[in-house]
């Protein structure tokens, strides 16, 4: 236990004066991870669950029916069951509420190593929650998904979904739609989960879902789910779920959402759970209420909602509690468990768990136990699986002073059957809420991604678990201050060259705004600048058939005061049209650099003018207009028109002169073939034509142009 004695009021005093430093001695060494004792005394269930025996028998056999008709793949003998199922249990299946939601044009939003690099995902202002996915199927395998909420908290304008998503992990991102909220509908902080289904015929779906406050949070407190078709031509749809019984004196809020893709690919449920307030006199009755979807792979679904609270409610005074859900396979046996933390009391994680088959059904759900030791303050506790395995792992904020949140860990390698304990991070810092993210095929491994609510630098901090053992910190992934309030660091799955390898989705601070994703393992963190370039290169232009033979260039970014030091530089392949896409990680934002064209052959050309990020993308063209070179030191190669680099500057000197002209004719004469520097025209020839082009340069003095 970690203690602090205090002897008198002087010393109180300096305690709180050297509290950093004091709690910092004391935490030196971290405890070992050691078995926890479930507390099975809080049964809040007991004399809850009341169906007659006959009854509840001819429910657990429309169950048993329902799981074989799953698992034979009979989606319609499952939706015929569950309408015998609501007779008998309670339970209602109901098209979800419409919620209205209109589409935004979307339009794209413009690894050499594993060091941490961080791209922008999307510019937004007033980012509310974001939240990650990866597709694991199919030809898209390894594409990233991000979902993000922003808009203001009042006013007209409406809050938005946007969705992005990456198949370069995580460099450049593209945007697939953006999606319209109806007036006054408002996002809370930080309350949105996302849930990937994938089918063995190609159909891939995502669900998000959020909780939000109608008439700009000064009405109902509700759950919003956002699904969206990603493959072939874009669908999508919004409801609100909409509980049987439910009165404006109902708070939802906090939802989350899981799937059985992973055991069930071709016929997966969603699971939704969500906390519950019903206001009564004095406080409330708070707890978790559920639903699930049987037919997911549709914008047009029916929800299915359980007649009860999943445990029974609890009376309390208003607390700020949370809950999660997780699938896992323990022994053949498909379950569903849900977390609950800091509801019976701030030290308590609440277990209760279900098999598949009787989530909606008209009892409580089983409870499991209590994993939380009594005097230790918890908060937010978030759970994750690898699917269809019996591997488990929760994690947690617990307090150990007023400005040192530990994250904490629970975790089960037998189904929930048995739960031991340690730290994912110890350290004498003020982590904020850490949610978790298993990967879906690979039990015992997981990311977590966190912040710190400090007063200087606020860093979003990676975390991984490899066979079930939580590795090193990684710290600061973000280069600039992220949120660590309102749209808190998520960590996500990401596959590199190496396989996978560190993913984190963070904000900045300043104003919830953009939206950014952290790349590799190894600090310290650079962003990623994008220029978009055009610029075609003389020699290997082909004029009748309007097209280039494509090529390695290296653009250089130098200041734009002398001596113009290169500041940074990148080096990529041009398209056929003189395209390329070129990233740098030294390069400033507001920062203006002179962008210096170098091919392997040609002439250095410098930009007239002088370019800057903002926030992190830029463009130069060359082509298309002879004063963007800086002396118009360019040459037409076509009526477009069309300018280009001069080719034949072999030995880099900055000019093509007799010296360059000798060294081709020199190969020519010796015929070489292949990818040589003599060879202008880009036929892997050095021969007549490639030295015509070099000395008519020569003849026309060409040469460097600078300031």
């Amino acid at each position: 236990m970690k203690t602090c004695t205090l002897i008198s009021v002087m010393l109180v005093v300096f305690i709180l004066q050297n509290s950093t430093s004091i709690f910092s001695q004391e935490k030196k060494i971290q405890p070992p991870e050691t078995q926890v004792n479930v507390n099975m005394k809080s049964d809040r269930n007991t004399g809850g669950n009341e169906f007659d025996l006959i009854r509840s028998n001819s429910i657990s056999a429309l169950e048993q029916q329902m799981l074989s008709a799953k698992k034979s793949g009979d989606i319609d003998k499952v939706v015929q069951l569950q309408k015998e199922q609501d007779k008998l249990s309670g339970s209602v299946t109901m098209e979800g509420e419409k919620l209205e939601m209109n589409l935004i044009e979307p339009g794209k939003i413009p690894f050499e190593t594993d060091n941490i690099n961080a791209g922008l995902v999307s510019s937004a202002t007033g980012v509310k929650g974001i939240s990650t996915c990866t597709e694991q199927i199919g030809s898209t395998a390894s594409r990233i998904w991000t979902a993000f909420v922003f808009g203001p908290n009042s006013g007209a304008e409406n809050d938005m979904l946007r969705l992005c998503y990456s198949d370069d992990g995580g460099r450049t991102w593209t945007e697939k739609a953006t999606i319209s909220f109806s007036s006054a509908n408002r996002m809370w902080q930080d309350q949105i989960d996302i849930e990937l289904i994938e089918n063995t015929t190609g159909d891939k779906f995502i669900w998000v879902v959020f909780g939000y406050a109608a008439n700009n949070y000064a009405g109902v407190y509700r759950v919003g789910v956002t699904i969206v078709r990603i493959t072939g031509d874009l669908n999508f749809a919004g409801y609100t779920l909409n509980w049987p019984g439910a009165v404006n004196s109902n708070y939802y809020w906090k939802p989350r959402v899981v799937s059985d893709n992973e055991a069930y690919h071709s016929n997966p449920w969603i699971y939704i759970t969500t906390c519950f307030d019903s206001a009564v006199a004095g406080g409330y009755r708070s707890g978790e209420k559920v639903a699930i979807c049987y037919s997911p792979f549709t914008v047009v679904p029916a929800f299915t909602y359980k007649p009860l609270s999943f445990l029974n409610l609890l009376f309390r005074y208003p607390v700020d509690y949370n809950c999660d859900i997780a699938f896992y396979r323990n022994g053949g046996s498909d379950s569903i468990l849900v977390v609950e933390s800091s509801l019976v009391d701030s030290s308590s994680i609440i277990l209760a768990k279900t098999s598949i088959g009787n989530f909606i059904s008209g009892t409580y759900a089983t409870y499991a136990g209590n994993i939380g030791s009594a005097g230790s303050k918890r908060y937010q506790a978030y759970i994750a699986s690898a699917g269809g395995y019996n591997n488990l792992m929760i994690v947690n904020m617990r307090k150990y002073s007023p400005t040192d949140w530990d994250i904490e860990y629970f975790k089960s390698t037998n189904g929930s059957g048995g739960w031991s304990s340690g730290y994912v991070d110890y350290r004498s810092n003020n982590s904020t809420r850490a949610d978790i993210t298993g990967f879906r095929s690979a039990p015992g491994f997981y990311s977590c991604a966190s912040s710190e609510n400090t007063g200087g630098f606020v860093p979003a901090v990676y975390y991984s678990s490899v066979n079930n053992v939580w590795g090193s910190i990684i710290t600061p992934v973000n280069h600039i201050n992220t949120n660590p309030f309102t749209a808190q660091p998520r960590a996500g799955v990401r596959y590199g060259p190496d396989n996978e390898s560190c993913f984190t989705l963070w904000t900045e601070y300043s104003g919830s705004t953009n939206v950014w994703a952290s790349v590799g393992c190894l600090g310290p963190a650079n962003a990623w600048r994008h220029l978009f370039f055009r610029g075609v290169v003389e020699g290997l232009w082909d004029a009748p058939a309007d097209t280039m033979k494509s090529d390695t260039m290296t653009i250089y970014l130098r200041k734009d005061f002398a001596p113009y030091l290169i500041a940074d530089s990148a080096k990529a392949f041009l398209t056929n049209d003189g395209y390329g896409d070129f990233w740098f990680t030294n390069a400033l934002n507001l920062s203006n650099y002179y962008v210096v064209a170098k091919h392997r052959n040609s002439l250095e050309t410098w930009s007239s003018g002088t370019i800057n990020f903002s926030p992190v993308f830029a463009e130069y063209n060359f082509a298309n207009d002879p004063s963007m070179s800086y002396g118009s030191n360019v040459t037409q190669v076509d009526t477009d028109p069309l300018f280009a680099f001069y080719s034949g500057d072999i030995n880099n000197d900055g000019a093509v002169d007799l010296t360059d002209v000798i060294e081709i004719n020199n190969d020519a004469n010796d015929f070489p073939t292949g990818y040589i520097i003599t060879d202008l025209n880009g036929d892997y020839l050095t021969d007549l034509a490639d030295l015509l082009i070099a000395y008519n340069n020569s003849n026309s003095f060409v040469s460097l142009i600078r300031p």
